[in-house]
């Protein structure tokens, strides 16, 4: 099996709604999006899995999940994605 791609997760259901994924370094490495994290608009990260464990990081009961990042922590992550990426985290998560 390969790994869960980070469009894929959507848990924990009620709470996260994804927006968009704005930055996905494949099986093994970090995924970032934006969406929205009860009723406010937030950044989130995960670990990608790998074939041996397609779920990876964050889980939860066996879910593949994503982990809310600190607001302080939104500049330096939105600088590290594509540059066509970095208008729509911006204006998504109200950053000049």
């Amino acid at each position: 099996m390969t790994y869960i791609k980070p469009e894929d997760v959507h848990s924990p259901k009620s709470r996260w709604r994804m927006f968009e994924v704005i930055l996905d370094r494949g099986p093994g490495d970090a995924a970032y999006a934006i969406g929205m994290w009860d009723n406010g608009r937030v950044l989130a990260t995960r670990w990608n899995g790998t074939d041996d464990n397609p779920i990876g990081t964050p889980q939860a009961r066996g879910m593949p999940t994503w982990m809310i990042l600190e607001e302080p922590l939104y500049d330096a992550v939105i600088s590290m994605v594509p540059a066509d990426q970095q208008p729509i985290a911006k204006a998504f998560l109200g950053r000049k």
